[in-house]
């Protein structure tokens, strides 16, 4: 279904049932699609996804994409779904919108799931070489990037289906989209969110190096790092399986689910 905001509509979709809800975005522009391999290795869940404005089959208008936009749209689709609380899951930059989305409102989360997370604002002048790349030759950055989110060995097919996903953002959206990272500020009060967070990042990511993900497990107060060996940027593509496994694991074996929020210490594995 199509959920209407005063200055957007955005797709979202439901699939299966269970006493658990995964609500999941992506990040860029990548829309919600990017998750529906992991839904299929959760039969036992209720998988919520979304196109964030800017990306897949959602409209807005260039000029609306900011992260506060992003975040206020999550809680609609939430609300919309009939999600009271539920385990947020996000993929590269959109770890900023679930980051920010947590730390607004806390108890609509049992836990964040961060895949590849791009957390950090980027540095002034960081993104202008690829964002000239994109206004020179949409359809080449275009897949250099899927090839760059995607370098695992016989991952063809993956980037062919990724590049499908990457085209739905019309050129303007798409560099709205890197430019409202600019103004997050969310990364200045990260001890402030202590919903409980599994990072998932691949050993090999060139998006988001893993150093980031290791620098955001010691900045939260409860979040768990799993790199995932042999990986690129989108693991959800990749390795759906794994990803799906260590969703469940975290949330079920560290009652993630359940546990209040409270003070603590980051871990890796």
């Amino acid at each position: 279904m199509f959920v209407h905001r005063p200055d957007a509509r955005l797709l979202t979709l439901s699939f299966g049932h269970g006493p658990n809800t995964l609500l999941a975005l992506g990040g860029w522009a990548g829309s919600g699609e990017l998750w529906h391999p992991v839904f299929g290795h959760l039969p036992h869940w209720r998988c919520v996804s979304y196109d964030h404005r800017g990306s897949g089959a959602s409209v807005c208008a260039a000029d609306s994409i900011t992260i506060d936009a992003m975040v206020d749209d999550l809680f609609a689709v939430a609300d919309a779904q009939g999600i009271e609380r539920c385990v947020l899951a996000a993929e590269s930059s959109g770890a900023m919108v679930a980051l920010e989305a947590a730390l607004r409102r806390p108890g609509r989360f049992s836990a964040l799931v961060l895949a590849g997370a791009a957390w950090q604002p980027p540095a002034p002048g960081a993104q202008d070489a690829f964002i000239g790349a994109l206004r020179a030759d949409h359809e080449a950055a275009l897949r250099g990037f899927a090839q760059a989110c995607l370098p695992e060995a016989g991952s063809q097919d993956l980037q062919r289906w990724g590049l499908h996903i990457l085209r739905r953002s019309p050129l303007a959206h798409a560099i709205a989209l890197l430019q409202c990272r600019e103004a997050t500020t969310v990364h200045q009060q990260l001890g402030r969110i202590h919903t409980p967070t599994l990072l998932l990042h691949g050993s090999d990511d060139r998006i988001s190096p893993p150093a980031t993900a290791q620098a955001l497990a010691r900045a939260l107060p409860r979040a768990e790092l799993h790199l995932m060996p042999g990986l690129g940027h989108v693991p959800m593509l990749s390795a759906p399986a794994e990803v799906a496994r260590l969703i469940d694991k975290g949330c079920q074996c560290l009652d993630l689910l359940n546990t209040p929020a409270t003070a603590g210490s980051p871990r890796g594995a």
